[in-house]
Parts: C-alpha cells; sequence; structure tokens
C-alpha cells in the first residue's frame, strides 16, 4: 500500500536545489496570610500617542464600586519565600487568593516541584522582587507550563523570572486586561546548548513560548524579556488590543511574534541573536484571522542564530537571518524601525500559496495585503543568505531560489510577488444563522469584531461556516468590476522615506528590493515561476494607506474586592464542616472547602471511599480517562427533588453534560489493586456552588492517610501531591481480553503518581461551552449510555436508573435515540464487525474525544490549536489530518510534520504525543504520568492499517510546499 509520498513537488524541488548548488559552488522566611487594610494595584503608565506611537486609548475597565458607606472587604499580600515549602504555598495562594489580592514572592531562587495555575480568578497581582532578583526556576516540574492562567481578568504579573520549564513558560489564556511588566522567560543554557537537532543538549528541548498571552484582550507587555524559546520569546496569539513595548528577546528562534491578531502594536523593542526578528503571521484554521497591527520603532539587528524548532513547527521554516517576516498578514504598518546585518534578509512579505497551496481551510487568505513600510532604516542585510540544509528540507531553499532570481543579490526587502485574482466566488459569506457577515444580525452575541471591514473582507469568527461557492474562497470583495485589484488597499506600499545602506563587501550588491515572482509552490506554476525575472523595481509600490485604529488597552485594571465572594471566616468553615448528621449529606458544608472529606457526610463508612455512598449512587463510563492504570470508583450526590436536567451532543454540543443543580457533588476515588491489596489514593470532588457571579464548579483532592489512631483519613490538599504507587490486576470487565482471549491483566509501577492541585482540575474541566469552573467531563448521555449492576443487585441501563429515582429529568422515552460511545477495548462495541476498519475506527474516535476533547474543542483549553477530536466531526483537517502543529513546541517530536499522516504513525505527532509520559510533550498534559500503552498501540494501528476511511479527508499530505519542512 502507498505510503506517505511528497509527490512530484518534491523531485521538482530537489531538482532545482541541485542545479542551484551548482550555479553558486533572600528570604528563608514562612509564608505568612498578611491582611491589609488598603490595596491599590499598580498602576501603568497610561498608553498614550508619545508613549507608544499610535493611537491606542487606555480606558479604564468596568469596575461595579459598592457604596462608600459599605466597608471594603480585607484584601491580603500572600508572601512566599524560598524553601522547601515553596510549591505548597504558592498553590495554596494560587487557589486561595481574591479580587485585589498580592501573590508576592521574595527575593530569591525557587526550585518549583510543579506549574502554578490560577483560574476564574479577578484583579489579582502576581510579583517578584524584580526579574533579577526573583527566579523561578521549573527545571524539575511535572507540569509542561511554569505559570499557567486562563479566565482571568485584571492580571497584573511583574518583577520576576521564570526558567527552565519543560512546556511554555508563562501561558495566558481567555483572559482580558493582562499586565505583564518586569517579567523574563528564560532557558538557562541559552547561549550553550546546541542547535543540532539531534544533540543530546540540544535546544529544541526548550519549551515552546516565552510570554505566551492567546485568545485573550486588552494585553499590555513592557520591560522584560525572553531568551531561549523553541518557538517564539514573545509570541501574542488570536489576541485583540496589544502593546508590546520596551523588551527584549535575544537567543530565540523567533524573537517577537503577532499570530492572528488584531490592532497589536511592537513598539520601541529590540531583537537580536534570534534566528529571526520579528514575525507578523496569519495562519489558517483558527479562531480569528487578524489585521490592523504595527511594527514601530524598533531595533532589529544581527538575527542570525541557528534555527532549533523542532522539525514540524512553522518557524521552523524562518530562515536564519531574517529581520522580519510577514506571512500572509493584513493591514500592516511596519515604521521607523531599525532593521541590520541579517544573513539573508531584511524584511520577507510571503503568501501562503509557497507553504500550502492546497490548505483546506476555505475561510482563510492566502495574501498578506494593505502593507505599509515607510521611515525605516536598512543596513547592511543579505549578506549570507541560508543555504538549503537537510535537516530544513525544502523550506531551506527558499532563500537560495530569490538570490538566483536576482542575479545573486538578496535584498532588504523581499516580496514573493504573489498576488490574488477573482475566483469566481461572489455570494457573501454567511454566519451560522444564514445572515450575510456584511450585514447586521440583530440576534447575535459574542462576536468581538466588526463581522466585515471597511475593506470588506469578511472577518470570520470561529462559529463561522466557510464560503458556498463549491471550495472556493471569497475574494471577490477584493476586485473592481473590471476584475482587477482595489488599490491601494490591497497592496503592498513602500515608500521613498526608508533608508537602504550596504557598509560592508558582502552586502555591497543587495537591492533595497525585490519581487522575486515566486508566487506558489504548486509544481506546474512553480516552473514556471522559476522562469520569470524578479524585479528591483519600487515604481509599482510607491503609495500610502490611511492610519489605522490603535489598539485599545483599557488599562490599567481596578480591582473591586467587594465584586467576588466573600472570604469565610476559619469559624466559620469549622461550624458548617464539624456540623454534619450521621446518615445525611451535609449540605452546609458544601459551601466551604472542608479540612477533611469525611465532614461532608457523602460515605456511610468515613474511612471507606469506595462503596455505600450516603444519599448518593455510583454510576460507571463506556470509556473512560486514563489516569496511571488507576481503579475509579465514581458517585453522583443530587439535592432531593432536583433532578439534573438532561442534555445532549445533538442539544448542547460535544461537550455537553447533564445539567446539574447547585448542590451537587461529583466523587472520584483513585486507587491502585495489587493483588489481594487496594491503595486508596485519593478522592477528588466536584462540588456546585452558588457564587456572587452565578453557579460554579469547585474541584477540591483529598489524600487519604493512615491517621496516628489508626484508621483511614482523607484531607483537602490543595496543592495536590504525589505517590508512589503499584498495580497488579485484572480488567473488572470480563469482555477485556488479550490477543490470546484471556482477561487483560495490568502489572506496573508508577514511580510519581500525580494528585493534581485544585486549580489543576480546571485545566481540563474548564471549558467556555460548559459551567463555570471546574464542570465535569464523563457524565455524557452518550458515555453513561450503558447497562450496570447495582449494588442491590439489579442490572438496568444507567440512564433509565437515574430517571426512575427521580435523579434525572427530560430522558427521551425511546433510548435507541441516544448515541452511545463505545468501550474502546473492546473489540465488536461498536456496533462493526470485531477488528474490523470500522470498528477499530469507532474505538479510536471514542477514546480521543473521551481524553481529549475537552482541551480540544471550540471552547476548550486547546482550541488555539486548531485541533479537534470529538467523534462525530469528519476526520478531516481539524481532526489533524495533515494538520501542522500550531502550539506544539518540541511535543511535535524531531522530523512529525503533521498530526496525523494516514497509513503512517511513526511520522505522525498525536501518536507520538499520546505515548510519551515526558512533560511538556506527553497529552493528555495533566492526569497522567505513565503512557497508555493499550491505547497507544490501538491509535498505531489505527492511523497505519485504517485510516483513510470513509469519512476521512482524502488526503495524503503530499506537495509539501517550499515553506514546510
Amino acid at each position: 500500500m502507498t505510503r506517505h509520498t511528497f509527490g512530484r513537488c518534491r523531485i521538482g524541488l530537489l531538482a532545482v536545489l541541485a542545479v542551484a548548488t551548482a550555479l553558486l559552488s533572600a528570604c528563608g522566611e514562612p509564608a505568612s496570610l498578611l491582611p491589609t487594610t488598603a490595596f491599590a494595584a499598580p498602576e501603568p503608565a497610561a498608553p498614550t500617542e508619545a508613549a507608544s506611537g499610535s493611537a491606542a486609548t487606555a480606558v479604564a475597565a468596568p469596575s461595579t464600586k459598592t457604596a462608600a458607606a459599605t466597608p471594603a472587604p480585607a484584601t491580603r499580600t500572600y508572601k512566599i519565600c524560598p524553601g522547601p515549602n515553596a510549591t505548597t504555598e504558592a498553590l495554596t495562594a494560587f487557589f486561595d487568593a481574591r479580587e485585589g489580592d498580592t501573590i508576592a514572592f521574595c527575593a530569591g531562587r525557587f526550585s518549583l516541584s510543579t506549574g502554578l495555575i490560577m483560574n476564574n480568578k479577578r484583579g489579582i497581582t502576581i510579583k517578584g522582587a524584580g526579574k533579577d532578583r526573583t527566579i523561578l526556576n521549573f527545571a524539575s516540574s511535572d507540569a509542561a507550563e511554569g505559570l499557567n492562567v486562563s479566565h482571568a481578568d485584571g492580571i497584573v504579573m511583574q518583577g520576576f523570572t521564570v526558567e527552565d520549564t519543560p512546556g511554555n513558560s508563562i501561558r495566558v489564556f481567555r483572559s482580558r486586561f493582562v499586565t505583564f511588566r518586569d517579567v523574563r522567560a528564560s532557558w538557562s543554557d541559552y547561549k550553550t546548548c546546541s542547535t543540532r537537532l539531534d544533540a543530546p543538549n540540544s535546544c529544541t528541548r526548550h519549551g515552546a513560548y516565552g510570554l505566551y498571552p492567546v485568545l485573550c484582550q486588552h494585553v499590555l507587555i513592557e520591560d522584560s524579556e525572553a531568551f531561549g524559546a523553541s518557538d517564539a520569546g514573545i509570541y501574542v496569539g488570536q489576541t485583540s488590543d496589544v502593546i508590546v513595548r520596551r523588551t527584549r528577546a535575544e537567543y530565540n528562534v523567533a524573537g517577537f511574534e503577532f499570530e492572528n491578531t488584531y490592532r497589536a502594536e511592537f513598539v520601541d523593542n529590540i531583537a537580536t541573536n534570534n534566528t529571526g526578528g520579528f514575525l507578523i503571521f496569519d495562519l489558517p484554521g483558527l479562531a480569528q484571522y487578524g489585521e490592523k497591527n504595527r511594527v514601530h520603532r524598533n531595533r532589529a539587528f544581527n538575527n542570525n542564530f541557528p534555527n532549533f524548532a523542532p522539525a514540524g513547527n512553522i518557524v521552523g521554516s524562518v530562515p536564519k537571518g531574517t529581520g522580519m517576516l510577514v506571512l500572509a498578514s493584513d493591514q500592516l504598518e511596519i515604521v521607523d524601525n531599525e532593521i541590520s546585518d541579517h544573513d539573508t534578509m531584511g524584511i520577507g512579505i510571503v503568501n501562503y500559496g509557497l507553504i500550502d497551496p492546497n490548505e483546506a481551510d476555505l475561510r482563510y487568505d492566502f495574501h498578506p495585503e494593505g502593507i505599509e513600510i515607510h521611515g525605516n532604516r536598512f543596513r547592511d542585510n543579505g549578506g549570507t543568505i541560508q543555504l538549503p540544509t537537510p535537516q530544513r528540507g525544502e523550506a531551506s531553499l527558499l532563500p537560495l531560489l530569490i538570490k538566483l532570481k536576482n542575479l545573486g543579490r538578496s535584498a532588504h526587502i523581499v516580496w514573493d510577488g504573489g498576488v490574488d485574482a477573482p475566483n469566481g466566488c461572489t455570494e457573501y459569506p454567511k454566519d451560522a444563522s444564514g445572515v450575510p457577515l456584511n450585514q447586521p444580525n440583530p440576534s447575535e452575541t459574542g462576536r468581538s469584531e466588526a463581522r466585515a471591514d471597511e475593506r470588506g473582507r469578511p472577518n470570520y469568527g470561529p462559529t463561522d461556516p466557510g464560503p458556498n461557492c463549491g471550495g472556493k474562497r471569497f475574494n471577490a470583495w477584493k476586485f473592481n468590476a473590471a476584475g482587477q485589484l482595489k488599490l491601494p488597499e490591497n497592496g503592498l506600499c513602500i515608500a521613498d522615506d526608508n533608508q537602504f545602506s550596504n557598509t560592508r563587501l558582502l552586502t555591497a550588491f543587495a537591492t533595497p528590493f525585490v519581487n522575486a515572482r515566486l508566487t506558489t509552490s504548486e509544481p506546474g506554476q512553480l516552473a514556471l515561476d522559476l522562469l520569470k525575472p524578479a524585479s528591483t523595481s519600487l515604481a509599482p509600490h510607491r503609495c500610502s494607506l490611511p492610519a489605522r485604529p490603535g489598539p485599545n488597552l483599557q488599562l490599567p485594571f481596578v480591582p473591586d474586592p467587594a465584586n467576588g465572594d466573600r472570604r469565610p471566616s476559619e469559624a466559620e468553615v469549622r461550624a458548617a464542616c464539624n456540623g454534619g448528621r450521621p446518615g445525611q449529606v451535609n449540605r452546609a458544608a458544601l459551601a466551604y472547602n472542608c479540612p477533611r472529606l469525611d465532614q461532608y457526610g457523602l460515605f456511610a463508612n468515613p474511612a471507606d471511599p469506595r462503596a455505600n455512598p450516603v444519599q448518593g449512587v455510583e454510576y460507571d463510563l463506556n470509556t473512560a480517562l486514563f489516569s496511571d492504570y488507576s481503579t475509579k470508583y465514581r458517585f453522583l450526590f443530587i439535592p432531593d427533588g432536583q433532578p439534573a436536567q438532561y442534555r445532549d451532543q445533538a442539544s448542547h454540543g460535544v461537550v455537553a453534560t447533564f445539567d446539574f443543580p447547585v448542590g451537587t457533588v461529583i466523587a472520584k476515588t483513585f486507587s491502585f489493586k495489587s493483588g489481594s491489596t487496594e491503595n486508596v489514593v485519593e478522592t477528588r470532588l466536584l462540588i456546585r456552588r452558588q457564587t456572587a457571579t452565578g453557579p460554579t464548579w469547585v474541584g477540591l483532592p483529598y489524600i487519604w492517610r493512615t491517621a496516628s489512631g489508626g484508621g483511614r483519613i482523607a484531607e483537602l490538599h490543595v496543592e495536590g501531591g504525589t505517590a508512589s504507587v503499584r498495580y497488579d490486576y485484572v480488567d473488572p470487565d470480563p469482555e477485556v481480553v488479550d490477543a490470546k482471549g484471556q482477561r487483560l491483566r495490568y502489572t506496573g509501577a508508577v514511580p510519581r503518581y500525580t494528585i493534581p492541585a485544585a486549580l489543576s482540575c480546571v485545566t481540563c474541566h474548564g471549558n467556555d461551552d460548559r459551567e463555570a469552573g471546574a464542570a465535569p467531563i464523563g457524565p455524557k448521555a452518550r458515555n453513561l449510555n450503558k447497562a450496570h449492576r447495582y449494588p442491590d443487585g439489579t442490572t438496568q441501563n444507567q440512564l433509565q436508573y437515574l430517571s426512575q429515582r427521580g435523579l434525572l429529568s427530560g430522558l427521551p422515552a425511546d433510548l435507541a435515540r441516544i448515541e452511545r460511545l463505545p468501550r474502546f477495548n473492546v473489540p465488536g462495541d461498536a456496533g462493526a464487525l470485531p477488528g474490523s476498519d470500522q470498528d477499530l475506527h469507532k474505538r479510536v474516535r471514542a477514546y480521543l474525544e473521551v481524553n481529549c476533547v475537552h482541551c480540544h474543542s471550540g471552547g476548550g483549553s486547546a482550541a488555539n490549536s486548531g485541533l479537534f477530536l470529538d467523534a462525530s466531526r469528519p476526520v478531516d483537517v481539524r481532526y489533524g489530518i495533515c494538520k501542522r502543529p500550531i502550539a506544539a513546541g518540541r511535543g511535535s517530536g524531531e522530523g512529525r510534520r503533521y498530526d496525523i499522516v494516514p497509513r503512517n504513525a511513526g511520522t505522525s505527532i498525536l501518536p507520538f504525543r499520546v505515548g510519551s509520559a515526558e512533560a511538556g510533550v506527553r497529552m493528555p498534559p495533566v492526569a497522567r504520568s505513565v503512557t497508555h500503552g493499550e491505547a497507544a498501540a490501538l491509535i498505531t494501528r489505527w492511523i497505519d492499517d485504517v485510516l483513510p476511511t470513509a469519512d476521512t479527508e482524502d488526503n495524503t499530505c503530499s506537495g509539501l510546499g517550499l515553506l514546510r519542512r
């Protein structure tokens, strides 16, 4: 059977390469809670036109102040100093902090054993004593990120360094009014690591991003630094209204990167010793497509560091020696910058057709348009271009082709020459309600940008379908009635006030500009393009464009401690948690974080959470989330007379679970069986509470231990913990068998089983498409739709059982109407012939949904990746077929270019990550520390032997393109 092939394009490019090569022979104090009578958040200078160089506005974020007569709640400063308890103290502070609080790290060096997570918070300052004095080191961390902040408004991070993270340094996701100030992201060996991709100390082992806000709004990054990132030091993605100023990036692959951003500005920054200084990209398959960005008053010099990005990452295509690179970005102004001493080029402007002319995202526009370059100073760019290398593949061929077409010279400004043309698609795209995007939709809510820009370009949102033009992109808005491109608004303008100087022998013949006339990597057109002479004439580009709106930061954010929940007193917590009665759930205590599990009264035997729930019911799942071969005991506690409301995928989307009432508790206990013994390690609770801002789910981890007087007790540890465990047991499902038909046995050890911190729950359980907080993942109708044997000896479908006992309302009378996820490890359970391709296909898709879709969905924490893994969607590029990674970093693995390559698991990223146990690589990133071997083998077999299927896009990942690697 035919395996992965690059097709004729690769052969043609290798032939060109051969011809081209021939042509060119102290603190140490304990943590403390310090109540303060007043708190003033550090207020940055309001960004003004003078400060930022653009018409940025600074409007105070909305704040709901209480009446003057009402005393403001006391705020706290959590003081954390270096020492053996620093990780625990930091995690506790991140969990407990409320609006107006400060988390203050002392001066000194911290060695933190896991990442710090903040979710669903508001108005909190995280600060150190200065980025040179407070060092947070994560070299021994079991988590990918150093700081991971999500759904948090008004967060200020200042005065510290985050160092040596396995993955990204500081990730901020779906948050607003965010400030980074005096912060450094660094990998400590950035000057000494090897740029060879196969070296033991390769720089590729560094995390992908340094400072990393994504899917955010109103972001300020100032007076900060980034060193050693294997993707981008300062990365801002799918974010609106951004200023990055007075910040330095060195020894990264990309110093600075804007990706799919609106109204973002780089101003007064320094990029040096990177592979590429500044990247302004728009990429396909993401939640938004950007425009109206500005690169102003920056210095980019000597960005000639070898590219050490892992293979498969798009920044791996950036040639070393690139000052700035623009890819498919619209309405971009590059003004008053110093760009000098770059081996390959000063500025490159490229259309996406050179990367992949067959890109499937029909909402995506390939061409960079409305670009204006003026008032810049260029010196000594293009002296020693990057030559082709086998490690970088076809991507490294492009600079050489451009130099050949420019008669052996490089240029300060390089344009590929790609220009769009009418394609016959004239029907304006519509939103999901069928309303054209160039018309208002009065019923629409939640769209953050205009439906169309002033040029007529549709601004697609995440839920907007593509154009209805038979597989064509809508581009009629670009052209006049005669079919000519509307200029200058869709052109490239290069003013005559740019200054070009060549002071070195190697750059003596570099031209100010070259139009390379290399428009696509499609083999036939590429061959024709190679025959066209390049042009160095600037005459067609002498134009100017109107001013664009600048960032609207809405900073500084003003915390309002009265806005959130009141902080309960210790006496209040003690009274509620100790007020339970035997045989009843202590419902008053559910509003509080009780120090012991037994205080909630959930189990008849307080020392055994595996059976006999009080006023609760056990449940099971068809396919479960893998957790290091633990045995799980699951229970639902629903308030009397308040049944959960039935919801399913058809009515509420792929991540929908039942709508549980306030006061619901979901308890899950994790144990490890070995022979006749069982080690009960932890019990996790999800509690739905009423808060000042509405109902929310809270996750609490309780760790079991033997009490001093004997017996077992579970205590709350919001910081999580670890345990060394062993397992040796037979799968409880008799239909789960090995290749010989024997009951499957699991044997092994987990040296460092991780009990997640309380806020780690939201990493997976938080989703914009579900209720606030750590919403449930498992109890979906299609995953509960199975027969279960209950303790009273009855066997019944779980959905019917819940309905008949008044715990579930709205259940369809005909259970056959309800979809059912198969057991991934039982051949034939998918309704197809056991062992058939269709059977394996459905079972793997069930596993990927259960273990991945809570993040890899439109509202999940991996939405920025553009990879969505629900079991009902077509298996196309959004499912990973021939899809390039967006934010994988070293998780892509060396030599792997796509998430899934049909018929070739060995070159696919997805099975590589599922099969890894390494922090920063493994997927899922939390809830496991060992590899699920049976699932990894099944996924590998699925890719190698089953794909493509009837519902799989017929794509063999061929036709790689000049900038693919």
